[in-house]
């Protein structure tokens, strides 16, 4: 009997063992007491794809530059790399790490820009061109709860959120094609169009203003609220959302 428990606890310690090795294990990154700066040699972007909690703020002007803000702790997993024309920012090994230095120590980057076509986010993070961005066309674009905002100066502008994330844009375009998917908001009364077409598809919200036209569809909850000198407009809905005048 007693071999036969020995048997036992020895099997029962192999699945135990067996079980740990199997768990994965996260690594807890604390925050550093200290800050680094670093200046990284980027050139040839002409858009901005930024994955993670990051700041990013977006400058316009004549030349190209990047630098990171971040804890010191951080700093060199902080990845930004141009592949495509795309400048790409992101956390190195993200997974199974736990990031718990708390959300007043944060990871900026400054990006200068000659010309931009496109501004992607991923995640939780900010994007701010508060000095304003000026192009042919651009292309904006929330993925998850993070929020873009800044003033506009462009032909035609394409805006999608997908998820709990923002928009918030002023200045003008000619055109703005806006989409929004979940239950983030695009918040656009401040940016003056010629025309807008405007789709919400669940609890989301949508702000628009144009001079001419206005073509608005809601499927769901959400809202679309319009401003503006325009008499064009078509609406349909699907839900118990709405379409009105501000």
């Amino acid at each position: 009997m007693r071999s036969l428990n020995n048997l036992l606890l020895a099997a029962g310690l192999t699945m135990a063992t067996s079980a740990t090795i199997a768990t994965p294990i996260k690594t807890a990154l604390n925050y550093s007491n200290s800050y680094s700066t670093e200046d990284r040699h980027l050139t040839g972007f002409n858009a901005v794809s930024v994955s993670g909690s990051f700041d990013v703020y977006i400058t316009q002007g004549s030349t190209e530059s990047v630098k990171v803000d971040a804890p010191s702790n951080v700093i060199d997993r902080i990845i930004t790399e141009v592949k495509g024309g795309v400048l790409n920012i992101y956390i190195k090994n993200n997974n199974g790490i736990n990031w718990s230095w708390g959300k007043n120590n944060k990871m900026i980057v400054y990006v200068s820009i000659k010309n931009v076509n496109a501004v992607s986010l991923s995640g939780s993070g900010d994007v701010f061109f508060k000095d304003g961005l000026k192009a042919t066309s651009l292309k904006l674009k929330v993925v998850g709860s993070g929020d873009i905002s800044g003033k506009l100066d462009v032909k035609d502008l394409e805006s999608s959120v997908s998820g709990s994330g923002d928009i918030t844009v002023s200045g003008r375009a000619e055109t703005s094609n806006v989409s929004v998917i979940g239950s983030g908001d695009f918040t656009g009364q401040s940016l003056a169009t010629t025309n807008t077409s405007v789709r919400v598809a669940g609890s989301g919200d949508a702000r628009v203003n144009a001079a001419e036209k206005i073509d608005a569809s809601v499927t769901g909850s959400g809202d679309i609220h319009y401003t503006g000198a325009a008499r064009n407009i078509s609406s349909s809905k699907a839900g118990s959302g709405s379409v009105s005048r501000m």
